[in-house]
């Protein structure tokens, strides 16, 4: 039996570069004789040595597309694309908690993830704006702006008043990705979505497991109260 050909990829699930066995190869090749300009294309289907999830790796390259050196520079591209933020483990857990009519906060944040997957940056802060003020507007009710929301928000006691400030830049990020052209860096964008994700963890996962520490911690005895 022949060996299998490995090739280095990103894993999605596995996050980063993994080895991958190269189950199929097609290539496709195009001439403009007119031109002189020549193509092609390279599909490899690629399966990860570590968790078995199958990817296509498109490699596509012109003869007009060259480097610094004067060497051709291919495109490639990832089927499902690569992501730089996986979603969370804790996505699943997100929904169970939820009240029936709030589970439009898990498919919001779902559909942020989808567009970090798709390099779609201003779309997700857009996003995340739209799932913190959801989350503020089920807790506090809304009370007619961002601004009278998010301080509603605080008085409540969801959030402290240094993660309000926090919140306040992750708005203002959102406003302008929609209102002023901001697009993120990946950077930032991993900022945004982790001060996010905590606000998410704080109000909704958060509870439930300190309930369920509580009932694990052995009772005081007398003799141990202060």
């Amino acid at each position: 039996m022949a060996t299998p050909t490995i090739r280095k990829a990103h894993c999605n699930t596995c996050g980063g570069d993994r080895n991958h066995q190269v189950l199929h190869v097609d290539k496709a090749r195009w001439d403009d004789d007119e031109s002189g300009i020549a193509g092609g294309t390279t599909y490899e289907m690629l399966k990860c040595g570590g968790c078995d999830k199958v990817v296509l790796k498109e490699t596509e390259w012109c003869s007009e597309n060259m480097d610094a050196r004067g060497q051709i520079e291919p495109t490639t591209r990832y089927y499902p694309p690569a992501t730089f933020r996986a979603k969370p483990t804790w996505l699943s857990d997100f929904w169970i908690e939820l009240p029936f009519d709030e589970h439009l906060l898990h498919d919001l944040l779902a559909e942020i993830y989808v567009a970090l997957q798709n390099d779609q940056r201003a779309l997700a802060a857009m996003g995340i704006r739209a799932l913190l003020e959801q989350i503020m507007i089920s807790k506090v009710g809304d009370k007619g702006s961002f601004v009278q929301n998010l301080s509603e928000f605080e008085s409540k006691g969801f959030v402290s008043r240094i993660q309000k400030e926090r919140l306040e830049t992750i708005l203002d990020a959102g406003h302008a990705a929609i209102h002023r052209g901001y697009k993120p860096s990946k950077e930032d964008l991993i900022t945004l979505v982790d001060i996010a994700e905590g606000v998410v963890q704080t109000i909704y996962l958060h509870g439930s497991k300190v309930d369920d520490l509580k009932k694990k911690i052995p009772a005081r005895k007398k003799s141990d109260a202060s």
